[in-house]
């Protein structure tokens, strides 16, 4: 677990105390990754984390959150690139 607090006496300005895990994490749902699809779009995945929630432990996109009604988490910055993984064919 990192935890992203600067002290004072560092000389740095003083971020939150927040940790990667709960920085990136609303009530419903937390930022799990990027991910690259084909259109080369980089799109953000959660998890849903409502125990109460019927979709409940599912990996997610922020549209899909937004239609089922639930909070999206801030997300870190899109890293500049992503490679797409092409399975080879047989």
């Amino acid at each position: 677990m990192h935890d992203f607090q600067q002290h004072s006496n560092s000389g740095r300005k003083k971020h939150s105390t927040k940790t990667y895990e709960t920085q990136y994490q609303s009530k419903d749902a937390k930022f799990l990754s990027w991910q690259k699809i084909p259109t080369g779009e980089v799109v953000a995945l959660f998890n849903i984390i409502d125990q109460k929630h019927p979709s409940y432990g599912s990996t997610v996109t922020a549209d899909t959150l937004h239609n089922l009604n639930l909070q999206v988490p801030s997300t870190p910055p899109k890293p500049p690139s992503l490679p797409i993984f092409k399975l080879p064919n047989k």
